[in-house]
């Protein structure tokens, strides 16, 4: 029979350290008593701009009227279903009336609506 090769992976060796917590804790357990594992949970990721833009659009559509940055804000983040920076909201709407092709039309001071098709 031919000996048995092991192959040595870097991957394993390191584990993230969820997997460290939830060892650890099935090491340190007693076989009668079980304990709960508080495993790290990963941080949420940043929203990207390109999704931040598109609720905008879509919430200014669905309200079909020019929206303050706080109105904008609500309804962004009541689409995304999760919190959102007020200042990415105003960001977006305020570089989105700006340039060759813009999105939004200025209509007051914090006040923007889609920009119409002439």
């Amino acid at each position: 029979m031919p000996p048995l090769k092991m192959h040595l992976s870097g991957h394993y060796s390191n584990p993230p350290e969820a997997l460290e917590t939830v060892l650890r804790s099935a090491l340190e357990g007693s076989p009668t008593r079980r304990r709960v594992s508080t495993a790290v949970l990963p941080e949420a990721k940043r929203l990207g701009n390109s999704v931040v833009q598109r609720a905008v659009i879509r919430a200014l559509a669905e309200a079909d009227r020019a929206m303050d940055v706080g109105e904008a804000h609500v309804a962004v983040e009541a689409l995304l279903g999760r919190s959102v920076s007020r200042d990415s909201v105003n960001s977006c709407l305020s570089t989105g009336a700006r340039g060759a092709r813009p999105d939004f039309q200025r209509v007051g001071p914090g006040r923007y609506q889609l920009k119409r098709a002439p």
